[in-house]
């Protein structure tokens, strides 16, 4: 198990899954990863934990995984395969005494502690297969306050907690017995509250991040317990949340709530060497909790707005580029700790669904960035009544959904898929959308799906499931003013967004399980007339609308308040209106398709707004660009069009467009109005 606050040294070192603790339902959610950074999302466990999740940690052979949170029993425990969440096990006979805090197994698997506030602080239960054993006598000194963070010492020899109260660290020799007698307390000790606690690999040192400066504090450590404070690094973190060594033994890092948010340190036995240069993009606030991969390749934080996690290579040279967000971001809110696991053998196959104008109205291949489309699948039984306009994905890639032009009342239509192709049909909802169907998306929590479309209330959404259609959203209290168009959903499911055709061209609603909330104010700016797509960024804090009329795309920043004000133009514009906008899932592009040629422009994306245009590709789409869309990976981007082969795909990377894949064998035959890629779990 490797998480925020562990030194402890798995069977094997490949990183297969990244777990996240966050505030509000799910409070857990666990990624699939691989080279690439992440894969897709596990599901949620049939039992959730009882309340906001501070801790997680997988067990050393990843055989479990633990939760510490808010509401009893305040310690929640699963069993870990690589299809993910077992049921959870019994809670344990003697429950912690207040809210967890953080949780960590020994690094033999023998032991489980939890931190938590509320006297005796600090919790251990023999653990095994069968899950928690009967909790240990409390130490015969307690800490002096509630626990913050808890490790064990790699030989499992000692155990540390970080409490809120001076001394902020205390630690006591452990062993199948319990506790022993509380080790003295360190010569000097940490200036403020001791948020979090980590050995070395090595077990010769022992670091503690806290609230004031320095903000962390880190010493030798023996047989004897805490030797002299080594010297503060020359460059000091701006906060000291959580602290963790990289399992190689060559690095320390410090989360944070001030920016950069994540700082790491060479590490030897001389102590802190020359601070590494901030990562170039940082952890978008608040980082809570951080974790390095097994294999010492990777970095994650967890952090407090969308996307709430963000992970990093890492290597002797620092942060390398930072990986792309999970395409599901989490559904709860505040990211507050995270742990790396090393089972999981998920895989994820990639797939190009297009909506096209004349039969049979959608389309779907495999995909692979290599080597381009796969054979198409076959037409689904029943097809869908009418010329598609848009077409998504449910996050899992289990379902797929095309909005069409309205024949005989059927206006959306969808579909289950899987790795054989298209399902049976879902029945259609039972409340229709009212006139052409011009836009569809699916919430990234799996949980909703909404329909854009030219009649009143122009926006039309429902409950979704693995049945299909739930009953209708009431319509939000003030409607869209003008036919519908586009509709994109947050990433992490809390707000809707509709383009539409009459001022103020965009409108975004909150959204929950209850269906539209109070429309955000209009933006300060607006587009200059009809709003034709609309997307998020990958972090939920910009937006961006493709409209008719110069400039043609506008983008705000976008929060918690709605709309901030609006970007600066690019410098080059996309020529023509534009049909479709997509920021990549790295968050480092943004994509528009548009009528003129080059009919797709792309530009670098930042917080700083848009950079210069990318070269056009070399091959250019071959008519008037619709629709946009790309991979999970940010390695491939695919324009729909008019004019043959009506669908054009292409290489990315952070230098632009590469050449252009082969056409598919067989063509869509019409009007590419809709692109999607999606993934499925094989």
């Amino acid at each position: 198990m490797f998480s925020s606050n562990s030194s402890q040294v798995s069977s094997s070192a490949t990183p297969k899954v990244l777990a996240l603790a966050q505030s509000g339902t799910p409070y857990i959610v666990a990624y699939s990863w691989g080279t690439t950074g992440f894969l897709g999302t596990y599901s949620n466990p049939a039992t959730l934990p009882a309340g906001n999740a501070v801790g997680v940690a997988f067990s050393p052979d990843s055989s479990a995984i633990a939760v510490a949170h808010s509401s009893n029993p305040l310690i929640t425990a699963y069993p870990w395969t690589s299809s993910g969440f077992g049921s959870k096990y019994t809670n344990p006979s003697t429950l912690p005494t207040g809210n967890g805090r953080y949780v960590s197994f020994s690094s033999d698997g023998a032991y489980i502690a939890v931190a938590h506030e509320q006297s005796p602080f600090l919790t251990v239960y023999p653990w095994s297969s069968s899950g928690f054993g009967a909790k240990y006598s409390d130490p015969a000194t307690l800490p002096t306050g509630d626990g913050q963070s808890v490790a064990f010492s790699p030989n499992n020899s000692a155990i540390a907690v970080a409490h809120s109260i001076t001394p902020f660290i205390s630690a006591y020799p452990w062993s199948a017995s319990g506790f022993g007698t509380k080790f003295s307390n360190p010569a000097t000790l940490p200036t403020a509250g001791g948020n979090g606690v980590s050995f070395s690999p090595d077990g010769t040192a022992i670091a503690v991040s806290h609230s004031a400066t320095p903000y962390v504090s880190a010493y030798p450590w023996s047989g004897s317990g805490f030797g002299t404070k080594y010297s503060n690094p020359a460059t000091l973190p701006t906060d000291g949340q959580d602290v963790a060594f990289s399992p190689n033994g060559s690095a320390i890092a410090v989360a944070g709530t001030s920016s950069p948010y994540i700082q790491a340190y060479p590490w030897s036995g001389s102590g802190f060497g020359t601070k590494y240069a901030n990562p170039s993009t940082l952890p978008a606030s608040f980082g809570n909790g951080v974790a390095f991969s097994p294999d010492s390749a990777a970095i994650a934080v967890a952090h407090s707005s969308a996307p709430h996690i963000a992970a990093y290579p890492w290597s002797s040279s620092g942060f390398g580029t930072k990986y792309a967000n999970p395409t599901v971001l989490p559904g709860g809110a505040t990211g507050n700790n995270c742990a790396w696991g090393t089972v999981g053998n998920k895989k994820y196959s990639q797939y190009l669904a297009v909506a096209h104008a004349a039969t049979p109205f959608i389309s779907v291949y495999p995909w692979s960035s290599a080597k381009g489309f796969g054979v198409k699948f076959s037409n689904p039984a029943t097809l869908p009544t009418d010329s598609g306009t848009g077409v998504a994905f449910t996050p899992t890639g289990s379902a797929v959904a095309i909005s069409h032009a309205l024949t005989s009342s059927v206006a959306i239509t969808a579909y289950p898929l899987s790795t054989s192709g298209f399902g049976t049909k879902y029945s259609n909802p039972s409340t229709m959308p009212t006139g052409n169907g011009n836009g569809v998306a699916f919430s990234p929590d799996g949980s909703a799906i909404a329909v854009a479309h030219n009649i009143s209330p122009r926006i039309t959404a429902y409950p979704w499931s693995s049945s299909g259609f739930g009953t209708k959203y009431s319509n939000p209290s003030t409607l869209p003013p003008g036919n519908a168009f586009g509709v994109t959903f947050s990433p992490n499911s809390s707000n809707i967004a509709v383009a539409h055709s009459t001022s103020p061209f965009i409108t975004v609603y909150p959204w929950s399980s209850s269906g539209f909330g109070t429309a955000y104010s209009d933006p300060a700016t607006v587009p200059t007339q009809t709003g034709n797509s609309v997307a998020f960024s990958p972090s939920g804090s910009e937006i961006a609308v493709a409209h008719n009329q110069s400039p043609y795309v506008a983008a705000y920043p976008w929060s918690g308040s709605g709309f901030g004000s609006k970007y600066s133009d690019p410098a080059t514009l996309p020529i023509g209106d534009a049909y479709g906008v997509a920021f990549s899932p790295s968050g480092a592009a943004i994509a528009v398709a548009h009528t003129t040629t080059p009919y797709i422009t792309v530009y670098p994306w930042s917080s700083s707004g848009f950079g210069t245009k990318y070269t056009n590709p070399s091959t250019l789409p071959a008519g008037q660009g619709f629709s946009v869309s790309f991979n999970s990976d940010s390695s491939s981007i695919v324009v729909g069009h008019n004019n043959t082969p009506y669908i054009s795909a292409y290489p990315w990377s952070s230098s632009g467009f590469g050449t252009k894949y082969a056409n598919a064998s067989t063509l869509v035959g019409s009007n590419g109005t809709g692109v999607a890629f999606g993934q499925i779990i094989v």
